[in-house]
């Protein structure tokens, strides 16, 4: 999965990289805009339903959510171990110029209205442009409130341990933004965070530390989830 995907120069190697791995890739949109693009093993899921063009096992944010301002989603439909499985791509968007107060808080009701109404299994993961600690299962968790009543839990590596963050602010702070959310409660899930693609061949003199990492190489750690 990976988020604020653009398709440009190098597109069709990566993909034929994906292709010889095992992997079905899907893509949510076209060259100069940020999108989303999700890669599943053949071995792993049922795909039968998938490409039914008869029924809505892909969709986009535009498609399936509601309200003023809506994040990046994409969402695809597979069979996993016999029963219908949703892995959403998501990405919470930043007004960087700081004109709309409500512009987070108005994506997070439309996926939060959106989740909350599934009746399937959902894995929902990305940059949530957030951070929950302990809050997600209280009366401070405004974001998700209606997903966390439903059943929803939040997994995001353990604080302090390892490779704790997923994020350098241009100041130095350091920050867990990208996390898993799911309504599976049948699995034992455990989440990390991974920067080992972050080496001097690909970023000369940019560690994982670094605040200012090259404009158009991923910037964010690899989120990594085991589902047993």
């Amino acid at each position: 999965m990976l988020t604020e995907f653009v398709i440009a120069k190098g597109f069709d190697y990566y993909i034929s990289k994906l292709e010889e791995n095992g992997y079905q890739w899907f893509v949510s949109t076209t060259t100069k805009f940020n999108g989303i693009l999700i890669a599943l093993k053949y071995k792993t899921f049922n795909f039968d339903e998938t490409f039914d063009y008869n029924k809505p096992t892909v969709k986009t944010g535009d498609e399936v959510l509601t309200g003023n301002n809506l994040p990046n989603l994409y969402e695809i439909q597979v069979m996993w171990n016999g029963r219908p499985l949703s892995i959403i791509g998501v990405r919470i968007k930043v007004d960087i110029n700081n004109e709309n107060m409500d512009y987070k808080k108005n994506q997070f009701k439309a996926l939060d209205d959106y989740l909350s109404k599934q009746n399937h299994d959902v894995l929902c993961i990305g940059d949530y442009n957030a951070y929950w600690g302990n809050l997600w299962s209280t009366p401070k968790n405004t974001t998700l409130n209606k997903s966390m009543k439903k059943g929803y839990s939040l997994y995001t590596p353990i604080y302090t341990e390892g490779e704790w963050y997923s994020f350098v602010h241009k100041n130095g702070d350091k920050i867990q933004l990208d996390h898993l959310i799911t309504n599976i409660s049948d699995r034992s899930i455990t989440v990390n965070y991974d920067w080992n693609f972050i080496n001097q061949s690909r970023y000369s003199n940019v560690t994982k530390e670094s605040a200012d990492k090259p404009n158009g190489k991923p910037d964010h750690a690899i989120i990594k989830a085991t589902i047993i």
